[in-house]
């Protein structure tokens, strides 16, 4: 197939093609009369990465999920070991976006008249008041996230 037609099947333009391809995603096809000719193969490939980037993978993962285990790693244990880390890292995400939620919503009671007065209230709550145990709020997240694995 050439690059037009696997980009009308895939539902891609030619240039994401060429973009998987210098990004090592794609391995570069072989050329008949300087055209770019792909096996049928290439098709699974695209789907795979489009799956693997919908699913939040990012390009150097995708790459290694492709391209960094040996060729005997069947599938499922490629997917199990790159899954797992991307649930490592949505954890850690989801309780930093959670504390980030819960200070907004503490600021919303908030009676100080002058931005300063909210600086002195920031910093003795980092600092161990108010029983934040001299943890920033997004630090102690990332704390939570990672033990409660």
């Amino acid at each position: 197939m050439t690059i037009g037609e696997v980009a009308a099947k895939a539902t891609l333009a030619t240039s994401a093609i060429r973009y998987f391809e210098r990004s090592g995603l794609l391995k570069q096809p072989l050329r008949r009369n300087g055209r770019r000719v792909y096996s049928d193969d290439v098709l699974h490939q695209l789907v795979i990465i489009e799956f693997a980037k919908e699913t939040g993978f990012t390009l150097s993962e995708i790459r290694l999920l492709l391209h960094g285990f040996p060729e005997t790693t069947p599938a499922s244990a490629r997917w199990r070991k790159m899954a797992r880390a991307k649930i490592d890292e949505l954890e850690v995400s989801l309780a930093k976006t959670k504390a980030m939620r819960d200070m907004l919503e503490a600021i919303t009671s908030c009676r100080c008249r002058k931005l300063e007065q909210c600086a002195e209230a920031w910093n003795e709550i980092a600092n161990g008041g108010a029983g934040a145990k001299g943890r920033k709020p997004l630090a102690n997240a990332r704390r939570t996230a990672r033990s409660s694995r």
